[in-house]
């Protein structure tokens, strides 16, 4: 089936509503990693604090992998709107909870409710995104690109400065999230294609081909795109760097390359899925190797620079491609499956890299190693890409 490109009432309130809802997982996560002493210095006296503050990070993101299909399914049976705004609210509720209390249980139990509501709000949002403006998706799938990395950079910098008031301080930066609660309020509708009735919506098989072959590849992508943004901060021990600000600012400045990429896909946004991985991995792969190779600071920032344009390609290539290849009626499932796809990176990406340390003897060699994956994986999407030049698929309504 064929997009019509029909007028969208209100686009860019919609679009900025749905791009607030892609920044959460960011928020959850970058904004408390200043906090880390803190929290370890207020909870370290509890018992299995060594376990229980980690947590605090890594229990949202966990929650999402495992909800995010969960929570597309109930968008796609009860509708998208009220699934969009609970989740808004429930994320800005939960994530406050630790100004107001200071025991640990509360607070991760929060946490893990903060994380369903996100699995709800990016789900949904990514859908959406399709939902609403058909072929004009690229465009606001290309920004999602291009806002993620410099508010990651904002939101680490300004939980650094709450931090040093107080461990409940990067807590604060939550209420950033009532505007988009708000806008969802004002803005999200029900898109019209729910107006089919139940039954024809219900009777559509899910797409389960489309849907692993999605989540396959995303899961491949997303486990090489997590190789330099968890590790560089070790990269930067590794020669010698060990002024946490310096370090911090030049990850600032490489990852400048991600909004680059992002860019870079809004320009070619037409072409195929294989054409857009070919180019990703071989950017990836060719900036972990100058990584690897690399004994000083400029060379360093080099790869990383070369690498997140590669990396900035990723997310809304591989979004767009989602939403086109599912129909509306199942798309909020298939984008939950997608989304617990890129999230697996996050827990795989780690063991993974520690296996490639393991046979290459250090983590600067595993950077080479990773970044010649990266290269196969580049010839074998262009050998795909020039077989199967629809490899992008048609695009569903």
């Amino acid at each position: 089936m064929t997009a019509t490109a029909a007028p969208v009432r209100n686009e860019t309130a919609k679009g900025v509503t749905l791009l607030f809802a892609q920044v959460l997982p960011v928020m959850a996560i970058v904004s408390l990693f200043p906090a880390i002493p803190k929290l370890m210095q207020q909870f370290g006296d509890v018992e299995h604090a060594a376990l229980l503050v980690p947590m605090i990070l890594t229990v949202p993101s966990l929650m999402v992998a495992i909800f995010a299909p969960i929570a597309g399914a109930i968008a796609d049976r009860f509708g998208r709107k009220t699934s969009f705004q609970l989740g808004m609210f429930l994320y800005v509720a939960m994530g406050i909870v630790p100004v107001f209390t200071a025991d640990i249980f509360v607070i991760v139990a929060s946490r893990a409710v903060l994380g369903i509501a996100e699995a709800m709000a990016v789900t949904v949002s990514s859908a959406l995104i399709g939902d609403y403006f058909g072929e004009n998706r690229r465009k606001w799938t290309t920004r999602v690109g291009m806002v993620i990395s410099p508010a990651g950079t904002m939101l680490l910098v300004a939980g650094g400065f709450l931090a040093e008031w107080d461990w409940r301080g990067p807590f604060f930066i939550y209420l950033l999230a009532i505007p988009g609660f708000v806008l969802a309020l004002l803005y999200i509708e029900e898109p019209e294609q729910h107006l089919r009735s139940e039954a024809e919506r219900i009777a559509l098989p899910f797409p389960w081909r489309e849907a692993t072959t999605i989540g396959s590849l995303t899961v491949v992508a997303s486990l090489l795109y997590y190789v330099e943004p968890l590790n560089i901060a070790r990269v930067f021990a590794e020669i010698g760097l060990t002024n946490s600000g310096l370090a911090g600012i030049a990850q600032a400045v490489t990852s400048l390359g991600f909004i680059a990429g992002a860019y870079f896909y809004g320009r070619t946004a037409q072409r195929s899925i294989g054409e857009h991985m070919a180019v990703q991995f071989l950017l990836m792969g060719i900036g972990l190797i100058v990584i690897g190779l690399s004994s000083t600071l400029a060379g360093v920032g080099i790869g990383a620079t070369i690498q997140q344009i590669g990396a900035g390609l990723t997310i809304p290539s591989l979004l767009a491609w989602g939403q086109a290849r599912l129909p509306y009626e199942q798309r909020a499932r298939g984008m939950g499956i997608w989304t617990t796809s890129f999230f697996a990176g996050t827990f795989l990406c780690p063991p993974m890299v520690t296996f490639g340390e393991t046979i290459t003897g250090g983590l600067m060699p595993a950077m080479i190693l990773f970044g010649a994956i990266c290269l196969i994986a580049a010839i074998i999407a262009a050998v795909v890409a020039r077989s199967q030049p629809r490899l992008s698929g048609t695009t569903a309504n």
